[in-house]
This record gives structure tokens, sequence and C-alpha cells, in this order.
């Protein structure tokens, strides 16, 4: 559900070049519909452009245009803190980045870098921008479940730390969807979820967000 409405918002117009990006994916973006998670909140989507003399070359970005907190991706950590080989980037690139911090959290039930330490802002920024990604809980990591498996692969396309090597959100979905048919034996697999019945004791969605995404530790 992640990935595929990333990838239907960036071809919505049925173009191989991407149209529009989202530049918001979180958590808090989805809405829960007849079993299906979809896509939502699309204040902040732009539409991508490209060069006049090359219709195909899309126009990069030299910064984003939100808010630098945890949940982001690696080229906006990386234009904040003036990073000496950032390079610009292609829009639908940092949604794709985004995707992974939605497929991380899928799996462990974790937010990026909240364990062993939940670190801040900066200390986020720092980390991505070695190359050292939040870990994955041992049990998920050393997995041989397919589903596991599957979802640690997309995981890793969706953080390749070179946005011009990155896979596409459709590509990502392909594989996904490929994964799925092999598990489940079915051609065409039934999508929707089932949720639990909600505990009566719940909290609010947002009422861990800022101190896990937001610097609440800066």
């Amino acid at each position: 559900h992640i990935v595929a409405g990333v990838a239907d918002l960036h071809s919505i117009d049925g173009s191989s070049i991407p149209s529009f990006y989202h530049d918001d994916i979180d958590w808090h973006q989805y809405l829960y519909v007849d079993g299906i998670f979809m896509l939502n909140d699309f204040n902040y989507a732009k539409p991508i452009y490209v060069k006049k003399e090359k219709n195909t070359e899309i126009c990069r970005l030299t910064r984003g245009h939100m808010g630098t907190w945890k949940n982001r991706a690696l080229e906006e950590f990386q234009a904040k803190t003036n990073y000496t080989d950032f390079t610009p980037f292609r829009p639908d690139t940092i949604d794709v980045w985004m995707m992974g911090n939605q497929i991380y959290t899928v799996m462990s039930d974790l937010w990026p870098y909240e364990k062993p330490l939940n670190l801040n802002r900066t200390e986020t920024w720092k980390k991505a921008i070695n190359g050292e990604r939040t870990e994955l809980p041992k049990h998920i990591k050393n997995s041989h479940d397919p589903s596991y498996r599957a979802m640690i692969k997309a995981l890793d396309m969706c953080w390749t730390y070179r946005w011009d090597r990155r896979p596409s959100a459709r590509f990502i979905t392909d594989y996904l969807m490929g994964k799925l048919r092999m598990i489940t034996g079915e051609e065409n697999p039934d999508l929707r979820v089932l949720l639990p019945e909600r505990d009566p004791d719940q909290k609010n969605t947002e009422s861990d967000y800022e101190y896990y995404n937001d610097g609440a530790n800066d």
C-alpha cells in the first residue's frame, strides 16, 4: 500500500517520467479505506518539471521544501548540513527514501533511529550522511521468512545511498507484487488487510511523534 500509492502518484498521467511528488511521505498521510491504506494529504505535493530544451530531463532540487526532521530523506539532510558531496536531486527520489522509513516502521514497530538510542535530528543527519542506517531488530534481520526477506530487499532499494541509483517507486512496487505472488501462489493476491479491534487505551498516533521525529532531544 505504501509503495503502490507513491508509484501511482509519480505516474498519475501515465508518463514514464515522474509527474508529481508527494514531499511528505509519513504515517499520518494514509487513510484506511475498505482494507486498503490509501495515500492522502497532498497539500505539499508538487509537479515535477522538465527542462524546456530537453523535455525528458527532469529539473533537480537543491534543497527540500519541508522542515528537516528525522523522518525525511537523505538528500535533505545533506543539503541542510552543506555536505561537500551533495548534488542536486530528482524530486521523486526523496519520496522513495521516505517510503523506506515507513517500510522500516512496518517491520520493526520502531521509528528510524529510535533504538538503541533515540537520536536527535542532528545526530540522525550525521548517521544517515555517513551511510550508517538505523538497525533492524536481529530477529527480523536474520529471519528466513520470505516476506521479511522481500521487505528488507525493498528497504535496501529505498535507502540506496545515491539518489541517481535509487530505483523508482514503480520498480519497487512491481518487485514486491512479484514476491507476494510467489509467496501466496496467487496471480492476483488480495491486498486488503484487516485491522485488529482498537485498544481503548491506545494513544493518539501523534502522541509521541515529536519525541521520536521532531528533534525533541535537540
